[in-house]
């Protein structure tokens, strides 16, 4: 002990004489600590930053498991390939990209956190990307139709009470899942004091330790919902969530589902599960036209891209987008009676264009040409045309007119960039 104590005094003289820098100490006494306990001090961090409790409770399950399977004992073992070491034994067990990102992600968390308090020289993690998701998708969602969600609700709101949710608490919740796009982990954290519904413009604030991107979020409230929401709080405390949602929210759906009639698993493999309605939301918000970005920053979403990824239209939406394209055939192959039928009869073309546009051919403004392409037909109907005056330059429009309204005549140019009397105007 004596040896010890002396042994430390040295220590501190030299500390305090600058032949040993303090952060290396500070260093090398974290390296001598089992990692487990510094994992320990960076959860406890998250817990006194106000971070959610199921979130500090997967970073600590999936960090854990990425210690023990990389045998990871000492921060300096903390390095790409050990963490490697350990994401393979979890996707050989059949786990998603998705779960392994999520693995990913809280154990980089962990080493960012202790570069910065000093306990490691660099974040050797940092290098370490994430999975393609999209290569391995497991878990695709789908929309239903306005008929089938509203049947939904009906059916939710008439419902038998399940794990302390009445229907009409369900309906509720379902609906303002679906006004506001708010995430099943944020509708739970909302208490009537997050509610401003006595205002001309009511919306709904989240804590930004419940947020996903780690900031407080306020949306706007429909008015049947925020007149519905202010009846339902009435009374309750301000600091109390309002739904006394069960753990898995996509059980809870699946009851009134069943009983809607309404499939969790379609025909296709697709799901609709509590997430799907906020996908819901950014569906029915791009079917009603608001742009894209404002569906973005409703959704709170980074990109656009991701918006798009939300915004999902079922397939009877697409057919009936393709049936509102124009038909496209060439007029020598649609009928007077087709023209007419679609409101695409050419009669604003004939307005404007009528001087310069040839009434039969080939489309290129030949009409019944013989081999040399000069002579035009006998049989075409007689039009008027006005002659094409351009300066600066040998190319010509001339035109005449046989007695007794005869088709015209004009003098080809030799340009060969000019197809048509139309491009020859438009020059």
């Amino acid at each position: 002990t004596g040896q010890m104590a002396r042994d430390l005094e040295t220590e501190a003289a030299r500390v305090r004489s600058g032949r040993v820098d303090p952060k290396a100490e500070r260093m090398a006494t974290a390296e001598r600590k089992p990692i487990l306990s510094h994992l320990d001090d960076y959860l406890a961090t998250l817990k006194a930053k106000g971070d959610d409790p199921k979130h500090v409770a997967m970073t600590r399950t999936h960090a854990t498991r990425i210690i023990e399977r990389g045998e990871i004992r000492r921060i300096s073992e903390l390095t790409p390939s050990s963490v490697m070491k350990a994401i393979e034994t979890i996707r050989s067990a059949g786990l998603s990209a998705r779960t392994v990102n999520a693995h990913l992600t809280a154990v980089r968390g962990f080493s960012r956190w202790l570069h910065r308090d000093g306990r490691s020289t660099d974040h050797p993690l940092a290098s370490l990307t994430r999975q393609n998701e999209q290569a391995d998708r497991r878990h695709d969602r789908r929309t239903l139709s306005l008929d089938d969600l509203r049947r939904l609700i009906v059916t939710a709101e008439h419902g038998a009470t399940y794990r302390g949710m009445t229907g009409p608490a369900r309906a509720l919740c379902y609906r303002l899942a679906v006004a506001t796009g708010l995430r099943y982990s944020e509708i739970k954290s909302i208490a009537p004091g997050s509610l401003n519904l006595n205002r001309d413009e009511p919306s709904v604030v989240v804590r930004a330790s419940y947020t996903k991107n780690g900031q407080e979020a306020e949306l706007p409230l429909p008015a049947d919902v925020a007149d519905d929401l202010s009846a339902y709080v009435a009374g309750m405390p301000a600091d109390e969530p309002i739904f006394a949602l069960p753990e898995k929210g996509a059980q809870m759906l699946r009851v009134d589902l069943e009983a809607a009639g309404i499939p969790y698993v379609d025909q296709s493999g697709l799901v609709f599960d509590f997430h799907a309605l906020r996908a819901q939301m950014a569906t029915l918000l791009d079917a009603s036209g608001v742009s894209p970005r404002t569906v973005q920053r409703l959704m709170r979403h980074s990109s656009l891209a991701l918006t798009d990824r939300y915004t999902r239209p079922r397939a009877v939406d697409l057919d009936s987008a393709a049936r509102s394209l124009p038909d496209l055939r060439t007029p020598a192959g649609r009928t007077p009676e087709t023209l007419a039928a679609t409101g695409t009869d050419d009669v604003h073309i004939k307005n404007i264009l009528a001087h310069y546009l040839p009434t039969a051919g080939d489309g290129d403004g030949r009409i019944g040409s013989d081999a040399v392409g000069n002579t035009p037909s006998s049989d075409v109907i007689p039009m008027d045309r006005k002659s094409l005056d351009l300066s600066g330059d040998s190319v010509t429009g001339q035109e005449g007119t046989e007695t007794g309204g005869s088709a015209p005549r004009w003098t080809r140019t030799n340009n060969p960039l000019i197809k048509s009397q139309l491009l020859c105007q438009l020059s």
